[in-house]
């Protein structure tokens, strides 16, 4: 934690005030941050080695002057450090200035510690810590904060590249101030997706930090369907209004509709994951919807029971050992139909017949692309998950 100019100044005026002396005050990063020689602000001090671990004041001599060294510490860590001229005086109150000073930084942040928003606080909870265990318990969180979550909701990430380096990046400590621009963007997103969605309201809004936003919307019996096509083909009427100098492009990634506080916790994994590889593969100012992603989709996502479900959606009919080891030949042989016969000792017409059987089983032929990769995929997740 970084010691914000304002609290630096007051700090110094307080000792000026008390002890009639001027003060040097230096950051975590060792660099001057207020001084009474006006050039040295911002250059770097050779502190003694080991200066993180030091809990109180200690004389030093820097530029060839005896100086008395004072850590200020808050939560257990030093933020800053006093320099003051090495004296009687000094020396006998340097345990009390500290005590002041470290009191003056207490009472600050204290005073500055935002309330944390409700809703921001139960998502980054439920993602990080949800399992089957407290799943009653954070049903009923979500009850007293007024959260339907029996309700089939569509989760969107939202990008807003430039967010934090354009609107929160001169709040740099936690303020009404910084939590009211979050706010202010949040009720903006709402308003920009109820104004094209009209009949259902019901969003949960979350900022999840990194410049994105979570937004749950709940859907209506029957229109999930619509609803992503809506949000596929209507991503620019919908998020392009929003943009301004301060937020250089926006995108987005939307997932399947889930209801319960587990949906929550799946519908926010398939919007990251959606807009990460949106983003890295076909670019920024675009909607992304998780179904599309197809077969990147289970490579990509973290749950390997997805993986398992895929592989034992493909291969699962498929219970001819025969016709494994045939699938199986003809991957490693790189689709060859003429190596696959030699390598297993069988006649050519024999592996297109298997081959024929297995497409007719699985309903994808491995002769044809697009299909084998879904095959072989498949047969890789078995191989490694089981």
């Amino acid at each position: 934690m970084a010691l914000a100019e304002s609290l630096g100044k007051e700090v110094s005026e307080y000792i000026k005030n008390l002890l009639n002396k001027d003060v040097t005050i230096i950051d975590d990063a060792r660099k001057t941050v207020i001084a009474q020689d006006q050039e040295s602000i911002g250059k770097l001090i050779k502190l003694p080695d080991l200066i993180e671990e030091l809990s109180a004041p200690k004389n030093v001599s820097l530029n060839d002057k005896d100086q008395v060294l004072i850590p200020l510490r808050y939560e257990s860590k030093s933020i800053a450090y006093l320099l003051l001229e090495d004296s009687p005086e000094i020396n006998n109150f340097s345990n009390l200035i500290k005590s002041f000073a470290e009191l003056l930084i207490q009472q600050h942040y204290e005073n500055n510690r935002p309330v944390l928003d409700s809703t921001d606080t139960f998502i980054s909870q439920i993602c990080e810590n949800y399992n089957s265990s407290n799943s009653a318990s954070f049903e009923s969180e979500a009850k007293i904060l007024g959260y339907d979550v029996t309700a089939k909701r569509v989760g969107i990430v939202v990008h807003l590249k430039g967010f934090w380096d354009n609107c929160l990046l001169d709040y740099d400590q936690p303020s009404f101030e910084r939590n009211e621009i979050i706010s202010n963007w949040k009720r903006n997103l709402e308003s920009s997706l109820n104004s094209f969605f009209t009949k259902n309201a019901d969003v949960i809004t979350a900022y999840l930090g990194n410049d994105r936003f979570a937004i749950f919307k709940a859907i209506e019996n029957g229109e999930e369907e619509n609803t992503k096509k809506l949000l596929k083909k209507s991503y620019k009427s919908i998020f392009e209004p929003l943009k301004n100098h301060r937020v250089k492009s926006i995108t987005i990634g939307f997932s399947n509709a889930y209801s319960g506080v587990a949906g929550l916790v799946s519908a926010r994994r398939e919007a990251e994951l959606t807009l990460e590889l949106g983003e890295r593969i076909w670019g920024e100012n675009q909607g992304y919807f998780f179904g599309d992603l197809g077969l990147l989709s289970i490579l990509a996502d973290g749950d390997r029971s997805k993986k398992i479900d895929f592989a034992n959606q493909i291969l699962s009919k498929l219970r001819s050992t025969e016709l494994s080891k045939t699938l199986e030949n003809f991957f490693e042989h790189n689709l060859n139909l003429t190596e696959t016969a030699e390598a297993m000792g069988i006649h050519r017409n024999t592996v297109i017949y298997r081959l024929n059987q297995i497409t007719k089983i699985l309903s994808a032929d491995p002769r044809i692309f697009e299909q084998a990769m879904s095959i072989k995929i498949a047969l890789i997740i078995r191989s490694l998950l089981g």
